[in-house]
């Protein structure tokens, strides 16, 4: 579960992301928590699958406490990268990674899946654990990020087995990263 401040900060950018008609699904930190160990964040990561109109939208109907850019965003929607929404009443931020339209991405939106942070706050679309762990590696992969790394062996020790290990390895080859993946299977002892 994820601190009450989080929760308000998803479901505020969730309902306005909702309310816009842009496909979503929160990774990163928060997403590694949920479907592994603990972890404590900074900010929410969130992909999303937006048009410039989309994003045009969502900076009209963001509530006004978060600071954004109308530029970034349509930027974000325009060419990829990421968009930055911050909380002026609590500093927290959310980022907003505009994917590319590709095989992995296209996965990655179409397996996420409504996911349970705790009794009192509500499903938000997350991405898979199987995603979460691609994606950590992904990031990896040039940074050699000791973070990453934690993150999603932090997955594959709560999730071991129970992942499609099928669908990881067959990513993994078309990413670039299976000697990775073998490496954190095999330290998650799976």
């Amino acid at each position: 579960m994820i601190d009450d401040p989080f929760i308000d900060l998803v479901v505020a950018v969730v309902g306005s992301l909702e309310t816009a008609g842009i496909p979503y699904a929160i990774t990163g930190s928060i997403a590694s928590g949920i479907h592994g160990e603990p972890i404590p964040s900074q900010d929410v990561d969130i992909v999303v699958r937006m048009t410039y109109s989309q994003a045009t939208k969502l900076h009209e109907v963001l509530p006004q406490r978060f600071y954004r850019s109308l530029e970034r965003l349509q930027e974000a929607a325009r060419s990829g990268g990421v968009a930055n929404l911050v909380d002026t009443d609590t500093g927290l931020k959310v980022d907003l990674s505009s994917v590319k339209q590709d095989a992995f991405f296209d996965a990655v939106m179409l397996r996420a899946r409504p996911t349970s942070y705790g009794a009192s706050a509500p499903d938000f679309v997350t991405v898979t654990p199987e995603d979460v762990v691609l994606m950590k590696l992904v990031w990896r992969k040039d940074s050699r990020s000791d973070k990453q790394w934690k993150d999603a062996l932090g997955v594959a020790k709560i999730k071991g087995a129970r992942m499609d290990w099928k669908y990881l390895f067959e990513q993994a080859e078309l990413l670039g990263i299976e000697g990775d993946l073998t490496k954190l299977r095999d330290e998650a002892g799976i």
